[in-house]
């Protein structure tokens, strides 16, 4: 079906995503909205909507990344660089529905509506995590091995871990000096891109598409997912892998 779908770069949508980024985030955000095309037709399948958005990402990604090292051609006189370009034959059958937990990670509370933040304070609290907004001390300290492994074994394909793709990038992230401050700024993020996470559709999707993805599989991992916001008819394309 021939579809119209408009990427939304507006003052709000980029100054949020480039905060991010500027801050040392490590997935990429990039919103779009599906409307009727010129026929007056707009898709009603729930999969072939997030496909269309899956596919409209991954093409943004990939010409952001050949734009980048087009550039680093020019400056290095590099005489090969590497090619990036969707596999559709991986993508399209790759999609899955997720349910919200699942997408949070076990770094979250679903429960709560709240989420484990990494301490840094002093040795006896950096490297543990605690709710975030609590105090950062020994006595509040979360075990978060225990609660990782219960987690996975009730979503063993790990299909997830959203809050945990955002917070712990390769390198640090500089969301606030508190516990507090990085939890705030991480849940104002999602009430911004996702409004009410009630509400919200989630697809996973596979991340053989792409040399994109090549990078996140040495350790940190590849993420890939669209989510719907019905409250402001957008869906979300979000996607990360990196390295040290």
């Amino acid at each position: 079906m021939l579809v119209n779908i408009l990427e939304i770069r507006n003052d709000k949508v980029q100054s949020r995503t480039e905060d991010f980024e500027n801050k040392g985030g490590e997935l990429l955000f990039h919103v779009f909205r599906i409307s009727e095309n010129y026929k007056g037709i707009k898709p009603t399948d729930k999969y072939e909507c997030h496909l269309i958005v899956a596919r409209q990402t991954m093409e943004r990604v990939n010409f952001d990344m050949n734009y980048h090292w087009n550039r680093c051609a020019s400056k290095g006189n590099r005489k090969s660089l590497p090619e990036f370009r969707t596999n559709f034959e991986e993508l399209d059958n790759s999609g899955i529905s997720i349910g919200l937990e699942e997408f949070l990670g076990a770094f979250y509370d679903l429960e709560q509506g709240k989420p484990f933040v990494r301490g840094k304070k002093g040795n006896d609290t950096r490297n543990s995590y605690f709710y975030f907004d609590t105090e950062e001390a020994v006595v509040n300290k979360i075990d978060m091995k225990k609660r990782i492994q219960e987690f996975n074994l009730k979503y063993p394909n790990r299909n997830g871990n959203f809050v945990y793709a955002f917070m712990e990038p390769p390198y640090s992230i500089q969301t606030g000096k508190t516990i507090k401050e990085k939890g705030e700024y991480l849940i104002d993020f999602m009430n911004f891109i996702f409004t009410d996470m009630t509400k919200i559709e989630i697809m996973k999707w596979g991340t053989d598409c792409s040399p994109y993805f090549d990078a996140g599989k040495e350790w940190w991992g590849t993420f890939f997912w669209t989510v719907y916001n019905p409250e402001k008819d957008w869906y979300i394309g979000i996607c990360g892998s990196s390295t040290d």
